[in-house]
């Protein structure tokens, strides 16, 4: 196994994305800490893992909060004494117009997406130097790379983890840490769930995308375990898309049949 005896944070690890990379990353042999306001739902995730026959845990942490993540190291070293990887999963998206997008929701947008992901990677980057070695994965989106409308907070903080993460790199280097990006794109999970299933839009959205369908959170995990692993040794400050080729390539309705 891939991962065996290492010690991975997910933060949003309850449900979603984070849910399954909890899941993947466990079959590959690592022991899991879900990072979680959701406990309810956490709780499940690690019944699940346990049943699969590895260790789980979930820490109620608030990202955006230092003195929260402060905790989750202190909680993830005295149970397990190490942290291998931290997977910076968890976000948030206010969908609105520019005039009715406040203050409140820009902040929102930035300390959950942004600024949360910069505290956890301080908090646990003392602990992987001890190790010797990690690897930080943050999460960015489509949005990293294009405006999309009514988002604006939302896409100026995914922007901003791209600079994130190239910046963490530089600043590591020599350090035998390695931080890069996930860019998902269309993912039919709980926070796209009203779109996906939408009757008039949520179909010919997925056939915008080369593959021709919505990703499921399972199409993010084999890239969460490569990233994770020693194959990725030689990959730093990059970011992987995993959008069906939405960003590389689109046809408008009756261009391709």
């Amino acid at each position: 196994m891939k991962l065996q005896s290492r010690v991975a944070i997910v933060t949003g690890g309850g449900k979603g994305i984070g849910r399954e990379i909890c899941l993947g990353l466990s079959k590959q042999g690592a022991k899991i800490v879900i990072a979680e306001l959701d406990i309810e739902n956490s709780n499940k995730v690690i019944e699940e893992i346990k049943d699969s026959g590895s260790e789980a845990i979930a820490i109620k942490t608030d990202i955006s909060n230092e003195n929260s993540v402060k905790n989750l190291i202190f909680e993830t070293i005295k149970k397990f004494n190490k942290i291998d990887i931290l997977i910076n999963n968890a976000g948030i998206r206010h969908v609105k117009k520019l005039d009715d997008h406040n203050l409140n929701d820009w902040n929102d947008m930035l300390s959950v997406n942004l600024t949360g992901p910069y505290i956890c990677c301080k908090a646990v980057i003392p602990e992987m130097k001890k190790v010797g070695k990690g690897k930080i994965i943050n999460f960015g989106s489509i949005a990293s790379f294009m405006g999309r409308p009514d988002r604006v907070g939302y896409v100026a903080a995914k922007s901003g983890v791209l600079g994130l993460t190239r910046a963490l790199a530089i600043d590591l280097k020599g350090t035998n840490i390695n931080v890069n990006t996930i860019c998902p794109g269309l993912i039919s999970t709980p926070f796209n769930k009203k779109y996906a299933e939408d009757p008039t839009h949520g179909e010919k959205w997925g056939k915008e995308t080369i593959v021709g369908r919505w990703g499921l959170p399972s199409d993010i995990v084999g890239a969460a375990i490569f990233l994770s692993s020693d194959d990725s040794d030689f990959i730093n400050g990059s970011e992987i898309k995993i959008d069906g080729g939405w960003l590389a390539a689109k046809t408008r309705e009756g261009e391709v049949e």
